[in-house]
């Protein structure tokens, strides 16, 4: 089957060969560590994306490698795992897996899962809220409304809010000491330092963003709509239904940039931002490069939120 649908696409035979040779040496590596794979030993660990690297890699012993499979310069939508990524899969004891839809592991998780049937696979959004784009705003204000039971939402971007990150510690913390309980010690005391930063982390980010409590910005991808609603704020995407905003959309997305005093455009460096630079050049805004993927989570949201504290300050 394989072979018959590369012959369609008019594969050179090199690559036909390439192919079976990642296979084989998958295969060979997933064989070679089946019989450790019940000692309990974390050695390598893998995530999806950036932002879970720091949780896993600060609850996990110092020794553990962890793997992120998406790089924080590429776009998990389109984003396929190479060769030596699915080497390392076939070797690994845990993948955490995001588990709030986004676009890698839906495309992937399958695959991932049949290369290595004896390795853990965590859902790091158990019992965290999911919800869709058209479900941001006040009435999520308030984080003690939120029950955790909604999760036939659309927006996959739940680690943007830093409440939910508190959980997937936890969820963390679980699997580790499941996985390997004769580490429970090192475990709870690497998450009581982590949550403790956490937490100082939030009430930093609270602290700035306080007094805009109510302010919007645009995003030209919504990325943004947890963190917003954690700490206040809402979010107006400029994209439409995934793609480039048409005509009809830049110019009402403008009007209500106007209205509303939205002086704030963040852009993705994952994406194409000409549209939102043309909002904000028409709006005389102030354009705001963040990256969600970034793998240190914790200044990544203390800079998000001191860049936002002095472009609302400007506008």
């Amino acid at each position: 089957m394989v072979l018959a649908e590369v012959r369609q696409l008019n594969r050179p035979e090199p690559f036909m060969i390439l192919m079976i040779l990642v296979s084989s040496s998958v295969l060979l590596a997933l064989s070679g560590c089946m019989e450790d794979r019940n000692d309990g030993e974390l050695d390598l660990m893998i995530v999806s994306i950036g932002p879970q690297k720091e949780v896993v890699e600060r609850i996990a012993k110092e020794d553990a490698e962890i793997v992120v499979m998406v790089p924080e310069n590429m776009e998990p939508h389109t984003y396929s795992p190479t060769p030596n990524q699915m080497m390392k899969v076939a070797e690994a004891d845990i993948y955490f897996e995001m588990g709030s839809g986004i676009e890698f592991e839906l495309r992937n998780m399958d695959t991932i899962r049949e290369t290595n049937r004896q390795m853990d696979v965590v859902d790091m959004s158990s019992g965290i809220e999911i919800v869709s784009l058209e479900d941001h705003g006040p009435g999520r204000f308030d984080i003690s409304n939120r029950s955790g039971t909604e999760r036939d939402g659309t927006d996959p971007h739940i680690w943007m809010d830093p409440y939910s990150m508190a959980r997937m510690a936890d969820n963390v913390l679980e699997a580790l000491i499941a996985r390997d309980p004769e580490n429970e010690e090192i475990y709870r005391a690497n998450h009581g330092s982590y949550m403790e930063e956490l937490n100082a982390t939030i009430e930093h980010v609270s602290s700035v963003l306080d007094e805009f409590r109510g302010r919007s910005f645009l995003t030209y991808h919504p990325s943004f709509g947890y963190f917003a609603d954690a700490f206040g704020l809402i979010q107006v995407s400029v994209q439409e239904e995934g793609g480039e905003p048409g005509p009809q959309t830049v110019s009402a997305l403008i009007d209500r940039a106007r209205k509303e005093n939205i002086t704030v455009v963040l852009v993705e460096p994952q994406f194409d931002s000409s549209s939102a630079r043309k909002i904000a050049d028409a709006i005389d805004g102030k354009v705001l490069t963040a990256d969600p993927l970034a793998s240190d989570y914790m200044n990544n949201l203390r800079t998000l939120a001191e860049n936002l504290e002095e472009a609302f300050n400007d506008g």
